[in-house]
């Protein structure tokens, strides 16, 4: 292998991939736009469900008695805007009413005996607005009966703190020089969506540039004229991995820089609040760098091997689908209790490590594991391309 063969084709390689639009478009756009377009109106429907919520909710109360002392409550009530309807289970359907509360004739009678009463709330499923409506009227009339519950118990004479003998407080345990992580909902959010994203933007920045350095100079008839030329195939393979590599290294940085920005367009949605080590972003980077390396390999191979543009296509679609199990498998994982053997499953291995890496736990042992196992699965990918690209029958298949 030649060096100055090598930078020669991964110079005209790099030249070639963003000279095309197409992989412009799909290595540095998509991955850049996707998040912030997507929260962007994410967050607008989220503010526009909001804004109605804070608009009084229309409701219809069903009962033959309209004196009660509920009804008086929920009047006074904030947000609430009790209305009359002829047909009211027809507009709660077509969105005018949010809910209908069902209230029994006996229902005051039986609050001042001192008995259970019952209502129910009738909500649209379908609704998101009269979901919210249900739950809001719920905690009002809960709060309703919390208040008569302590009346009843102040009447008896007895403190209505005797109904609460213990009071429980949640606190995450912090060991001795380290800081807290932050919010655990954005905790959860960040462990999920950076391995997903380090797992599926190698391959979404690389695609269109692993297609176009095989199948497409084999379409376009210009792979014979390269390998003609004094440089040997080993150079040619390694300038063309290099380009595709550095196309996948650009796909995640660029898709990384579109969460940030995403983050700042709808920060409730994807809270980046979360504190992550120099020594944890380390591990990150070079363990996405190697899920970059081992997929460019296979993304070559499987483009040199396709007869055309739109076979490699095919080919290669899939492997995204593929790329997700691992990170939905880990979802719900206690990341304190990982057996080791998982450590030995490719990929998997990379997601759990970044995992551990982002809430703080670096074991060399399974750091190791899964540096050895990504270096093996390099070198296979490499030599699995090499042996297609020496094979006639697959570099002139047509």
């Amino acid at each position: 292998m030649n060096k100055r063969h090598v930078w020669i084709v991964f110079k005209k390689e790099v030249k070639d991939i963003f000279r095309d639009r197409r992989t412009w478009i799909a290595s540095v756009l998509i991955p850049m736009l996707v998040f912030p377009l997507l929260f962007f109106f994410m967050n607008m429907g989220m503010k526009n469900m909001e804004k109605n919520m804070e608009k009084d909710i229309p409701i219809y109360i069903e009962t033959p008695n309209q004196e009660m002392d509920i009804i008086h409550y929920l009047n006074n009530s904030q947000g609430i805007q009790v209305v009359e309807e002829e047909k009211p289970y027809e507009s709660l359907q077509e969105g005018k009413l949010k809910l209908i509360l069902v209230i029994d004739e006996d229902f005051q009678e039986k609050i001042e005996k001192e008995q259970p009463a019952s209502l129910k709330i009738i909500f649209d499923e379908v609704s998101n607005e009269s979901s919210m409506a249900a739950s809001m009227i719920e905690n009002k009339i809960n709060a309703y009966s919390e208040k008569i519950r302590f009346q009843r118990l102040e009447k008896l004479g007895i403190n209505p703190e005797i109904l609460q003998p213990m009071i429980i407080t949640r606190e995450a345990y912090v060991p001795e020089g380290e800081e807290a992580k932050g919010d655990q909902g954005a905790l959860f959010m960040i462990t999920f969506l950076l391995p997903f994203l380090l797992m599926l933007y190698p391959v979404v920045g690389g695609m269109p540039a692993a297609i176009d350095l095989g199948s497409g100079e084999k379409e376009r008839m210009s792979l014979e004229p390269l390998l003609s030329t004094g440089a040997g195939r080993l150079s040619i393979l390694t300038g063309k991995y290099l380009a595709i590599l550095l196309a996948s290294i650009i796909g995640t940085i660029t898709s990384l820089m579109g969460v940030v920005a995403a983050s700042k367009i709808a920060p409730d949605a994807i809270p980046l609040g979360v504190r992550i080590s120099p020594l944890s972003i380390f591990i990150l980077v070079a363990t996405s760098l190697g899920i970059a390396m081992i997929l460019s390999g296979l993304m070559l191979s499987i483009s040199v091997f396709a007869r055309s543009y739109k076979e490699a296509g095919t080919y290669l679609s899939p492997v995204t689908i593929v790329l997700m199990v691992p990170v939905y498998l880990t979802m719900f994982m206690d990341i304190r209790t990982l057996s080791t053997s998982l450590f030995f499953i490719p990929l998997l291995n990379s997601v759990l490590v970044m995992k551990e890496a982002l809430v703080g736990i670096i074991n060399p042992l399974h750091i190791i594991l899964t540096f050895s196992i990504s270096i093996i699965l390099v070198v296979l990918s490499l030599f699995f391309t090499r042996f297609m690209f020496n094979k006639e029958s697959v570099i002139f298949r047509s």
